[in-house]
């Protein structure tokens, strides 16, 4: 990543925290894929993780619970690598959040 790509990083990444802790997951991962899209880098699979557990908890959260079931199991595979930490992301907590509600929808 270059110099000029860290602030879009952090900006996308705030962006993102902050959509996915008020519970708006939709937003969430819409925020974070334009940065990823354009993103080419080593950890690129972080990024698709974190995107996939907000669209699994928006598809909890929006009564789909077999997709979200699908999705989570995709988040979990590529951000298992990442945890506890990264980039400034507490992975770990994105996983237990993710686990925790797509246990609670499937019930």
């Amino acid at each position: 990543m270059s110099v000029e790509e860290a602030p879009e990083r952090e900006t996308a990444i705030a962006g993102f925290e902050a959509a996915f802790g008020a519970g708006r997951f939709f937003d969430a991962h819409e925020i974070l894929e334009q940065y990823w899209v354009a993103y080419h880098g080593p950890d690129r699979d972080f990024y698709r993780g974190l995107i996939q557990a907000a669209v699994a908890l928006h598809h909890a959260r929006s009564g789909n619970p077999k997709g979200a079931a699908s999705v989570a199991a995709r988040a979990r595979a590529n951000l298992a690598p990442y945890a506890p930490v990264h980039a400034g992301v507490d992975v770990a907590a994105v996983l237990v959040q993710l686990t925790r509600e797509i246990a609670t929808t499937a019930i």
